[in-house]
């Protein structure tokens, strides 16, 4: 499979996006407040066991989790420590089950469906703002353990802070089409260019359905209901 070929868009163009935001309170470097964020912050609540595949057809397997804010793997190690891979840039496609994400320059995209041409992913990213101090899939060579390339500690702290501290954060999930290894906002303009021969159909059932292309959720209704015929 082809590398991933990013294509840069215009800051103009909308993407479909469902974005939250909030504070964590942090004491020295540790998370003491925010249910949301922990929730947020990996995609899995669970570390799941997966298959991890670079870009130089090597493959790997273990129990992995993907980092929203850093858009980054982590795996968990034969001693049980959380770990990051020390070739993430390598990164091309991981798998668990029916999951199945491709790495991207915005980070790893989620494929929820597809027709075998065209694809509707999702894309999960936190974002870390200003600090508020309080005081002072494919063929292989190989499968291997996923341990050959994980050897970067992580430590459980979001950031080296003493003290009390107040952080801002935005979470952000943006819906995309993806078609021959590009990616596209999930907008009007691009369903139809995406599927021409279905534009009259597409256009009559959003309206009586009353679908919203700024709404998440309608848009994963309208794709499935374009794969039925």
């Amino acid at each position: 499979m082809k590398r991933a070929i990013l294509i840069l868009l215009s800051l103009v163009i909308t993407y479909i996006a469902c974005a939250q935001g909030g504070t964590i309170k942090v004491y020295n470097g540790k998370i003491v407040e925010g249910d949301f964020f922990n929730e947020k912050v990996y995609v899995f609540k669970e570390y799941q066991e997966g298959r991890i595949r670079l870009n130089t057809g090597e493959v790997y397997t273990g129990k992995f989790n993907i980092n929203t804010m850093t858009q980054t793997l982590r795996v968990i190690s034969d001693s049980g420590d959380t770990i990051a891979i020390n070739n993430e840039k390598l990164v091309e496609v991981v798998s668990s089950g029916n999951n199945f994400f491709r790495k991207f320059n915005i980070g790893y995209i989620q494929y929820l469906n597809t027709d075998g041409s065209v694809s509707l992913g999702l894309h999960r990213s936190m974002k870390m703002g200003q600090e508020r101090l309080q005081g002072a899939y494919g063929g292989t060579n190989e499968v291997s353990s996923i341990q050959k390339i994980a050897n970067i500690d992580v430590d459980s702290r979001v950031e080296k802070i003493v003290g009390h501290a107040e952080l801002r954060y935005t979470y952000t999930e943006t819906v995309f089409l993806l078609k021959d290894d590009r990616y596209y906002p999930a907008n009007k303009k691009n369903f139809e260019k995406m599927f021409p021969a279905k534009k009259a159909q597409m256009n009559k059932y959003v309206t009586d359905n009353k679908l919203s292309f700024s709404r998440k959720e309608d848009l994963v209704t309208l794709f499935n209901y374009l794969l039925k015929f």
